[in-house]
């Protein structure tokens, strides 16, 4: 038993060093030159998918709280979503323009119907950023990511209905 741990100790050391001589920068974000940590920050950022993932949450939840008039959730949720969305247009810079677009044709003015807390208004909005979104999607090739509001909110920890005002 002793023995067989002394040797995978050896190979664990051989391994380590020969990855060492032969020049692979160091992976990690406290130690080694400033340019292989940056890298190695740089390589565990998320994805575009990741980021419309909490976009996507988020989306929904602005759709649910907004039809259940606790428009402050909603408000809330539109600025979380634009945060999430700095992150896609920092992280993956190609996507930025396409997101910014986004923002303006369809988030500002859905964040103008959440302060009047005007429901049609923003039900037709949010139905146009909806198809905004689908369009895109196709148009970049992932016409397989279709999205919808579900039938009832996700969310049981949440609750839509509590009666807020956005602030001013």
């Amino acid at each position: 038993m002793l023995r067989g741990l002394f040797i995978l100790l050896c190979l664990c050391l051989g391994t380590w060093s020969t990855a060492q001589t032969k020049g692979e920068p160091e992976k990690s974000i406290e130690q080694g030159p400033l340019e292989n940590r940056v890298k190695t920050l740089a390589s565990i950022q998320p994805g575009l998918g990741t980021v419309m993932h909490e976009m996507g949450y988020r989306f929904t939840n602005i759709y649910w709280a907004a039809n259940g008039g606790n428009w402050g959730l909603a408000q809330y949720q539109l600025k979380e979503l634009l945060e999430a969305q700095e992150v896609g247009e920092i992280t993956r810079p190609q996507h930025a323009p396409m997101l910014k677009a986004n923002e303006k044709t369809y988030l500002a003015p859905l964040a103008q119907a959440i302060e009047k807390q005007d429901i049609n208004q923003f039900n037709h909005r949010f139905s146009a950023a909806v198809n905004g979104c689908n369009a895109c999607h196709t148009a970049l090739g992932y016409g397989f990511i279709l999205f919808k509001v579900p039938k009832l909110p996700k969310q049981e920890f949440l609750d839509f209905s509590l009666k807020t005002d956005p602030k001013r």
